[in-house]
């Protein structure tokens, strides 16, 4: 296996690449091999989002799974986190194929080990990436498998987190799916919990005739917020291509950012249990890590990923994650992210409160900020090196860089999937805030 190859592939906590490029069959064959060597386990599960490559890749990844003996869960269409839920409730390892919110010809894995432990460079990616570096040879024929349907089983899992009672049908919103991989379980979910809804985009059609699956680009929502405005909506959700991430719309129009739902959920939690963990990206802002700290909430930082939120929030035995890219993680769903059970909980929030989110969110007062900004780049650390050397005082350093004053604050990362910059800031009014951006995009672009 070409190791340049395998490089491109493998990012920091996932595996994606070209399809028919990086990402050949030959590629997916050896990962299955790879994969199959690394997991204690006779069986694994397998899903996939809706792109027009996954079956070609999953026959490709099945025969590498079943050449070391071993047996393929084929669980067919489905959202990450009916993956990850799968694991956890049968306590097997797991992969879904997907490239997540990446443009239509991309394509890739995400893994986890049995009960939905996380699988990143610090927990196994490096060493299937060294497996997958041998030599196996292609078969000519590619078995099919049988595809099982887990829905229900997974619909059940969810009912053990959010019971349907709890949760007010009265209340009317829209979901923009992107054509991604939560048009899969739509129907199911609706009917178990009697949900109000309008959706665009459901059909699962991995060409995403419409827009990007990318809900954290706002010209992505503006379909999803207008419909909400016109029908007079309670909200909006827009999930990503394999419906691990929501990101949501008040009904005023206004995008709910993953910091703020961060603080709702976790104001929600503590309220049930009195004392509560919360895991959360350095990509929160302190804004609002700080308002969570004045109110008891214990609070653990991580870098940006899932696979060390997951973690963490294993070790530290975490009541909830959230990050600022809208990935929210729950303990009683094996730590996992899940875009499915975020609405559920929203749902039941508004339910309790009875209240509209516009009025929720009227009593969370953040500091201005200025989302996620992105710079394509040639050399990240050059590029990172460059802005440090622009400021005068200390930077923290557990993920990219982060600078603190008393009235502005901001984060530069590299990307872990893709050649970018990526800036999070935040300032105590929005004159200061764009000042400091337009600061940060002259130091980067000259």
């Amino acid at each position: 296996m070409n190791q340049n190859k395998l490089d491109l592939i493998f990012k920091a906590y996932d595996v994606r690449g070209i399809y028919g490029d990086t990402l050949t069959l030959e590629t997916a064959y050896n990962i299955g091999v790879a994969f199959s060597e690394f997991v204690q386990s006779e069986k694994i599960i397998v899903g996939h989002d809706g792109r027009t490559s996954n079956l070609e890749i999953f026959n490709a990844i099945a025969a590498g799974i079943k050449s070391k003996n071993k047996d393929v869960h084929y669980i067919g269409t489905v959202p990450t986190d009916v993956v990850y839920s799968l694991s956890g409730l049968l306590d097997l390892p797991g992969l879904i194929i997907t490239a997540s919110h990446n443009p239509k010809e991309w394509n890739g894995f995400k893994f986890c080990n049995r009960g939905a432990s996380p699988i990143g460079v610090e927990s196994g990616l490096l060493e299937i990436k060294k497996l997958a570096s041998k030599n196996y040879a292609l078969p000519l024929v590619l078995a099919e498998s049988k595809k099982e349907d887990v829905t229900d089983i997974y619909i059940n899992h969810l009912k053990e987190i959010v019971n349907p009672e709890h949760i007010n049908s009265s209340i009317k919103f829209a979901i923009d799916g992107g054509n991604g991989a939560i048009g899969s379980v739509i129907d199911s979910l609706s009917s178990k919990y009697g949900l109000n809804y309008e959706g665009i985009y459901m059909d699962v059609d991995g060409t995403f005739p419409n827009h990007p699956a990318d809900p954290s680009n706002p010209k992505n929502l503006e379909e999803l917020v207008n419909l909400v405005l016109e029908k007079n909506y309670q909200f909006g959700v827009a999930f990503d291509g394999d419906a691990d991430r929501a990101v949501f719309s008040d009904d005023k129009g206004n995008i709910i950012s993953g910091s703020i739902m961060t603080a709702i959920i976790s104001d929600w939690l503590l309220s049930k249990r009195g004392e509560i963990k919360v895991v959360h990206n350095i990509n929160v802002p302190p804004s609002v890590t700080s308002y969570l700290n004045k109110k008891g909430v214990n609070l653990i930082r991580s870098k940006v990923g899932h696979s060390y939120i997951k973690q963490i929030m294993r070790d530290e035995d975490a009541d909830f994650g959230g990050e600022h890219s809208a990935h929210f993680y729950l303990r009683e769903n094996f730590y996992a992210d899940s875009g499915i059970v975020t609405l559920l909980i929203f749902l039941q929030i508004l339910s309790e409160k009875n209240q509209t989110p516009s009025e929720l969110i009227s009593s969370y007062s953040f500091f201005p900020s200025s989302g996620e900004i992105n710079f394509n780049v040639k050399n990240v650390d050059e590029s990172i090196s460059i802005v440090k050397n622009s400021f005068e005082k200390e930077f923290d350093t557990l993920d990219g860089i982060s600078y603190f004053e008393d009235d502005y604050w901001f984060n530069i990362r590299g990307s872990n999937t893709e050649p970018k910059l990526r800036l999070n800031a935040e300032a105590k009014n929005i004159e200061t805030l764009n000042e400091l951006v337009n600061k940060i995009r002259n130091i980067i672009e000259r």
